[in-house]
């Protein structure tokens, strides 16, 4: 009853494990946020990979009394699915379920997010507000995904027995060449591309005494969240800066110095079995692992230890993409110790038939890596691609009475928008205090004939992240600059509009305003719902009327731009510009964790009348069902449309985020002795 009472001890602290690695951050209410990046399982972790085929005649044998081992080499395909998981991690309550009624092939899937102007007559509280993107004011799209992660993995593998010097001593190095490439087969329906009269930015809105027009703004969704540039438009002093991080794909579109706006509509967005830039793809070495341990083996039962460590080798995450392609588990050393037990629970006398219950359990602290990572504002998911706005110190000319910053229009310094993601994106220290990779596998062996059924769990805890230098200005291993300093006097834009001027004044100045929108949210600006005009600023942090400094010292109200000169409207400022700050990025909102079950079967065969080669090859099957925050069904949820700047520091803000795909592998090797 010894085995049986020790069994139960080893299945009891595996299951202890699990559960530590499950409840780790287990809160249900964290289904409302968005991660800016997710860190998968790395293709060099993977125990069930590493048991299957060998069990029998290759690894952790009890009846030899010198040096033995084997050398094996897998090749695997692995893919996902359940692929809404991805998109509901990445993409939280801005998704709505649509029917498949736009141009895209029928597994783009159901999920989407909503784009629309706010002269949209037909925009709900889920839409993203077209504004942030430079995109018409009544622009209606619909974008759906279909994200698909690929791997092709080549896996090495030796071990090597020391029974010579210390019965059930060995040695184990392996590690995996990957090949892999992700594609968030982001598809765009425009339902309406803006009208000339809906679509266009008033005089005021960004910056000039003219109007915006339609044709020179963006002409689909995708073309800002590619990262292209906005062409210059007539009279534009203004700098936009395109999205650099976090992008959905490549650009797609003309050069930045095209003059043909109207073609920027690539209709290769329209299809998502055209990757459009949008994949990408990476090769490299995943981690080279290594083990050292020791088997208790009797003839029934055997009982394992063993210290492990991994060095990295694969890719660090760099943030250009929302959905990268990358190799191996994000830079990090690891270290750790493994556990693990079998039990023939049948043998035939002969010796050459068993069944056989093996179990393995793979522990290891993933230290703290350099990572780039993009962060939303708290409070805000998904505010990474809103559209902020640099105010400047008014010249002498054209000066407010506060003497607060303001936009820098025309005529006084050249402005500048660019999307949160520009300067939100730090580079930071990654950490997971606990890696958990459990498997526990039915063996029958038959002569050379081995077939393995089993279970695969696997638990990241939540991620830690730190900020070397207060998240400011880095530089990387030869001290090049990787990260720029953090801008002065940035704040978001919202519906505001940024200019005022007096009509009576003859010189005609344009006066920048200090109008801010600290409460906007990438759903909708603070302008609307009062009873003022949008355009006056009435939803402004602290709105106070503006008043201009004409040349010569006169005071004068500032006032709406209108077509109209018989109207005048009063226009307001912020008295205090709310600006944003490093404080206000949300750490903690971008923390995950992982948490993935997999069922997997192998077969294989050793040719055991060889004497001291003996070859074997096998194949396999396995499909992992990765846990998401949100559930599969990702019922989406109304957002907020107030700001939120509670820090939060309990495991709400960890998402659970893990990959489900299935793969098939086959693997070969020999054994000698």
């Amino acid at each position: 009853m010894k085995q049986y009472s020790k069994l139960f001890s080893l299945l009891v602290l595996l299951s202890t494990t699990s559960v530590m690695l499950a409840d780790c951050c287990n809160n249900d209410n964290d289904d409302n946020g968005v991660v800016p990046f997710i860190q998968f399982r790395s293709q060099g972790r993977n125990t069930a990979r590493k048991l299957e085929g060998t069990t029998s005649y290759g690894v952790y044998q009890g009846d030899m009394d010198g040096t033995y081992g084997t050398f094996n080499i897998a090749l695997e395909y692995d893919q996902s699915f359940r692929n809404k998981g991805i998109t509901c991690c990445l993409f939280g309550d801005a998704l709505v379920n649509t029917p498949s009624t736009n141009n895209c092939n029928n597994d783009c899937g159901d999920m989407s997010v909503v784009i629309s102007g706010l002269n949209n007559t037909t925009r709900a509280a889920t839409d993203l507000m077209a504004e942030n993107f430079l995109l018409p004011r009544d622009f209606r799209s619909v974008v759906t995904f279909s994200p698909k992660v690929q791997s092709v993995i080549v896996d090495f593998d030796l071990f090597v027995g020391f029974d010579r010097w210390c019965n059930g001593l060995y040695f184990r190095l392996y590690g995996p060449v990957v090949w892999n490439k992700a594609n968030l087969r982001a598809c765009e329906n425009i339902t309406n591309p803006g009208t000339a009269a809906g679509g266009l930015y008033t005089e005021g809105y960004f910056d000039i005494a003219t109007a915006v027009q339609t044709s020179s703004l963006f002409q689909s969704a995708l073309s800002f969240f590619g990262g292209c540039q906005l062409p210059k438009y007539a009279n534009e002093a203004v700098t936009v800066q395109p999205l650099k991080f976090a992008k959905f794909s490549n650009c797609n579109l003309p050069s930045p110095n095209s003059t043909n706006v109207n073609s920027m509509n690539n209709n290769c967005n329209n299809s998502c079995d055209n990757d459009c830039g949008s994949s990408h793809h990476k090769t490299g070495f995943a981690e080279l692992r290594g083990e050292f341990g020791w088997n208790y083996i009797t003839d029934r039962y055997r009982f394992l230890v063993n210290i492990q460590a991994a060095a990295p080798t694969g890719t660090r995450p760099n943030a250009e993409f929302l959905l990268p392609a990358y190799v191996g588990n994000g830079k990090h050393w690891e270290l750790g110790g493994g556990i693990g037990g079998a039990w023939m629970m049948w043998g035939s006398e002969d010796g050459e038939k068993s069944f056989n219950f093996i179990v393995e359990a793979d522990i290891t602290h993933l230290f703290k890596a350099r990572q780039k990572m993009t962060f939303d504002l708290k409070g805000k998911p998904l505010s990474r691609y809103m559209l902020a706005e640099q105010l400047g110190t008014p010249a002498a000319d054209a000066a407010l009475t506060t003497g607060t910053p303001t936009f820098a229009a025309p005529d006084v310094t050249a402005g500048v928008y660019m999307p949160v993601a520009n300067f939100s994106t730090r580079e930071v220290k990654v950490g997971f205090g606990v890696q958990g990779d459990v498997v526990a596998m039915f063996n029958y062996t038959h002569r050379g004939f081995s077939w393995d059924l089993g279970y695969n769990f696997w638990g990241m805890s939540c991620s830690k992240i730190s900020c070397p230098d207060n998240c400011n200005d880095d530089c990387d291993d030869n001290c090049n600059p990787i990260i720029t300093p953090f801008p002065t006097n940035m704040a978001l834009k919202g519906d505001a509009s940024v200019v005022g001027y007096n009509p009576s004044d003859a010189s005609n100045l344009i006066f920048g305003l200090g109008a801010t929108e600290s409460k906007a949210t990438i759903f909708n600006g603070t302008n609307l719902g009062f009873a003022q005009p949008a355009l006056s600023n009435p939803g402004i942090d602290t709105p106070t009327p503006a008043i201009g400094v004409v040349p010569g010292g006169a005071n004068v109200p500032l006032f709406v731009f209108n077509s109209d000169p018989t109207i005048d409207t009063p226009i307001q400022t912020s008295t205090t510009p709310v600006f944003i700050s490093l404080s206000d990025l949300d750490i903690e909102g971008a923390r995950q964790r992982g948490i993935s079950n997999k069922v997997f079967t192998h077969f294989s065969y050793t040719w055991t009348d060889r004497d001291r080669w003996t070859p074997y090859f096998g194949g396999g099957f396995s499909a992992e069902f990765g846990n998401s925050g949100c559930g599969e069904d990702c019922s989406p949820n109304t957002p907020s449309t107030t700001n939120n700047n509670n820090n939060n520091n309990d495991c709400s803000s960890c998402k659970n985020c893990a990959l489900s795909q299935w793969g098939v592998e086959i693997k070969g090797g020999v054994n000698f002795h």
